[in-house]
């Protein structure tokens, strides 16, 4: 299975992401309840995963809402890195089989290194630690999702650290 990534331009889902350390998980707060239910569209929500990350879909219109999961800090690799220039917008991930509510798909199994900037508090993770994304959206607060045609090339994060 193939996953396509599409963006255009739009505002981010307001919101926060915070990352509990005692819990070892990133986690979505969304700003809007309400929001957040009409973006879903009516037909629920699934997820791309990659490990244990995930990438919160609506399984209507395809529409990458926020990135939740089981992330322990302590696999973290400690590096200096420049987040990207990311601009606000919607990102579509388009599976070549429809998404089925519920159902993850995960990306094809790749080494994607986990690195982390103390200076700035960004989270960061690719293949092969490489970042070969054509563009870069802010889809949430602090979320910011990297790719090409060829589908997610990088996802980085920047949360709100809670014990």
């Amino acid at each position: 299975m193939t996953i396509e990534a599409l963006w255009q331009p739009s505002n981010a889902l307001p919101g926060e992401l915070l990352y509990s350390k005692s819990e070892y998980g990133f986690r979505f707060q969304a700003a809007n309840a309400k929001e957040l239910v009409t973006n879903e569209g009516g037909r629920g929500f699934t997820s791309v995963s990659i490990d244990t990350l995930q990438i919160e879909i609506s399984v209507q219109t395809c529409r990458a809402l926020y990135v939740w999961g089981y992330e322990p800090y302590t696999s973290w690799r400690n590096e200096d890195f420049d987040a990207p220039e990311a601009r606000p917008g919607l990102v579509f991930l388009q599976p070549s089989e429809p998404y089925e509510e519920g159902v993850s798909l995960s990306i094809p199994a790749r080494h994607w290194g986990r690195r982390y900037n103390r200076s700035t508090g960004w989270f960061a993770t690719s293949p092969h630690d490489r970042d070969d994304a054509e563009w870069h959206v802010e889809i949430a607060k602090g979320i910011v999702l990297g790719g090409s045609t060829q589908g997610i090339q990088s996802v980085y994060l920047r949360p709100t650290f809670e014990d």
